[in-house]
Parts: structure tokens; sequence; C-alpha cells
């Protein structure tokens, strides 16, 4: 997928968003208990995990858009938002193919938490992100960058459109539990 403006990313990490929510909200609880093995996340599971995430994401992006409105970030033009390079996260996907990764401690999912309270947060915090959404087009984010433990530095529109990555990746983990 190439990316070329902000509307875009937002698009595109809130369809993600929705067939999450498409795909769980509804299951029983032994479909939210399902794992594909038993070192494996169940689907309740990966949906905490995802709203850890999020929340994470979201505070540290904010501080990424203090830092470069801070830093004097390229005001917005008169006629619009601003330009973002086009790019894309396929070199991402296709390491990230064949690689198991393991979530820092602070990032798994502690599995004592209700679907309804996972999915309340993710909700939060995309609304809260949505929030940051005018400042984030006023501002060129191209110029701060945060590493990623597996993929190096990244920078904002990247982070932003890594959110959709993150969420569909496990969204194939979903269905693979729910399939065994």
């Amino acid at each position: 997928m190439r990316y070329t403006s902000v509307a875009e990313i937002f698009e595109v990490i809130d369809g993600t968003r929705q067939r999450v929510f498409d795909r769980v909200e509804g299951l029983t609880p032994d479909e939210l208990r399902a794992r594909p093995n038993e070192t494996a996340w169940s689907v309740a599971e990966i949906v905490e995990h995802l709203s850890i995430i999020e929340d994470r994401l979201l505070r540290m992006m904010t501080m990424m858009l203090t830092k470069a409105e801070g830093a004097g970030g390229a005001a917005r033009p008169s006629n619009g938002p601003v330009e973002i390079k086009p790019f894309t996260l396929d070199h991402y996907i296709e390491k990230a193919r064949n690689e198991k990764y393991s979530a820092p401690e602070a990032l798994r999912p502690s599995g004592s938490r209700e679907l309804a309270d996972s999915l309340w947060s993710m909700r939060r915090s995309r609304e809260e992100l949505k929030s940051l959404r005018p400042r984030i087009e006023a501002t060129d984010l191209s110029v701060v960058s945060y590493p990623h433990p597996a993929f190096g530095p990244l920078n904002f529109y990247e982070w932003l459109a890594f959110i959709g990555l993150h969420e569909e990746r496990h969204l194939h983990q979903i269905e693979s539990a729910l399939a065994s």
C-alpha cells in the first residue's frame, strides 16, 4: 500500500480497526478464549494487546507531534494540509511475514481484562488520535522519528500507518485462533 496523505492513512487504519471490531464483537466466551496453541495468545488477549499498544502509541505520537511543533515544524499552507512524501510499509510487511516477534512485558496482555474494556479503550484512544488530526495535518512530521524495536527509526507518518499494519497482523492471528 502506498500512502500519500494523512487522510488516506486515517482511512486505512480506521478500516482495519472496524474489521477487528466486526470480527470480535459478539464472540462467545469460548471463542474469546480460543488460541491456536497453548503458548499463543487467546482472541481476548490479542484484543487486550491491541488496546495497550494504541494507548502507548498515542502517547508516543503526541510527544512526537509536540516536539515537531516546538521545533518549528512546517506550518500548513493556506490551501490545505501539509503534503507528505508518498511512502509504503511493504518492506516491513515482507520482513515481518515470516518472523515471530515477542512483545515487551509492558505490552503483553494480562489475560484478565474483559473484551468490552479492551474495545472501549481502543475506541477512546482512537478518538484521542483523531482529535490530533488537525495538528497532524498542520505540521511536517516527516522530520521526527522514534525507533521501532524491530524496524528501526520510523517517522510520525510511518508510525501512524503502522497502527493499521499491526492490527492487520493481529487480525490474521485472531482468524487463526478462531479456526483452531
